[in-house]
């Protein structure tokens, strides 16, 4: 009775199944046996988990930089990035009339300079400290 239950029993007592499986099997040990058919199926294994490896690594960088630029405040950054530099702009503004009688404006930029607020603190400082030598004199060093 187990034997009718099995759709692979063939009445005729020969078992198909078992055919289909010692083919593959033999397909499978032919595989081992034919080096390039071994390369091509290694190849095609390497490759999927490389693949899969990219993407997955992929995935969590840019989940983490995501996550990273979310909890930056822009604005803030900015302002203290500013706040840290000394803009010195000197430019002059003349303003004529022209033939028409209409007010233009001649403009006359000088050299800008951006630096941070200790060179800024620096550079006030060496003034201050020259005039001093430059009124009184050298001063001699006492040993």
């Amino acid at each position: 009775m187990a034997e009718e239950d099995d759709p692979n029993f063939d009445e005729d007592g020969d078992d198909s199944n078992r055919e289909g499986r010692w083919a593959r099997l033999g397909e499978q040990l032919s595989g081992f046996l034919d080096p390039e058919a071994a390369l091509r199926r290694g190849q095609g294994l390497v490759t999927g988990v490389t693949q899969a490896t990219k993407d997955e690594a992929m995935r969590i960088i840019s989940a983490e930089v995501r996550n990273f630029l979310d909890g930056m405040d822009i604005a803030d950054l900015a302002q203290q990035v500013i706040a840290g530099l000394v803009v010195d702009v000197n430019m002059q503004v003349r303003f004529s009339r022209d033939d028409d009688g209409i007010a233009q404006p001649n403009i006359t930029r000088n050299e800008t300079t951006i630096r941070t607020r200790r060179e800024a603190a620096a550079d006030e400082e060496e003034p201050s400290k020259a005039e001093p030598e430059s009124k009184s004199g050298p001063s001699e060093d006492k040993a």
